[in-house]
């Protein structure tokens, strides 16, 4: 019996690659895919990195993702998977119902929409939060009220950059609006500039905000 043909894809930046079903793949920069030739019969997607998923519903024909010892389990939904290690993962469910499983201990999580997953397989142990303020369509994230310091830290992790807030009440600013899934980070950070009436200052490894 041979050794089964894969295919791999690797994004060197923020990019939309889409599958033989026609499931998109919004992808982050170094993030990467595998799926085997017969993926049309046997949907299996191996993940490393960050990447959002649309997947596309087939009657009868599940989806799986793999992650680090984990994989999830969809018929047709949107979610987010960020892997910031290897041994912590966060799915965010923005439509639809996906089931989280791990092999190892028999664990099984369904989500419901606006929900976020966060699993470490040192231990095994998973964590559930509601997200009523985060969606997305069509490509791009859209912000209702969001704290300024939950939007930085989704910013930086998007854009692996680190960013600084510096004399800024965290607590009492907040952002409502959108970011596509390839706007450059600039043109972000020039977004949530104007929006909360802040200043941008850059050194040579970090972004500060004031």
């Amino acid at each position: 019996m041979g050794v089964e043909k894969t295919i791999k894809i690797i994004a060197e930046k923020n990019q939309l690659y889409v599958l033989p079903d026609s499931t998109k793949v919004w992808m982050q920069p170094g993030s990467s895919i595998r799926y085997a030739k017969t993926f049309a019969r046997d949907r299996k997607v191996w993940l490393e990195g960050n990447s959002l998923f649309e997947v596309r519903k087939h009657q009868g024909n599940t989806f799986q993702v793999y992650i680090n010892d984990a994989f999830i389990e969809v018929k047709g939904t949107c979610f987010l998977v960020k892997q910031e290690d290897a041994h912590r993962s966060e799915i965010t469910l923005f439509e639809g119902k996906i089931e989280f499983n791990v092999p190892s201990t028999r664990q099984k999580t369904v989500m419901r929409p606006l929900q976020k997953l966060i699993y470490n397989s040192v231990d095994s142990q998973t964590q559930i939060d509601n997200i009523a303020n985060i969606s997305w369509e069509n490509g791009r994230y859209n912000f209702k009220d969001v704290p300024l310091a939950q939007l930085i830290q989704i910013v930086s992790q998007m854009y692996h950059t680190d960013i600084l807030l510096q004399g800024v009440r965290k607590d009492e600013s907040s952002f409502s609006g959108s970011i596509h899934y390839n706007e450059p980070l600039d043109k972000v950070l020039n977004k949530i500039c104007f929006s909360l009436n802040l200043n941008i200052r850059q050194t040579d490894d970090r972004i500060v905000l004031y």
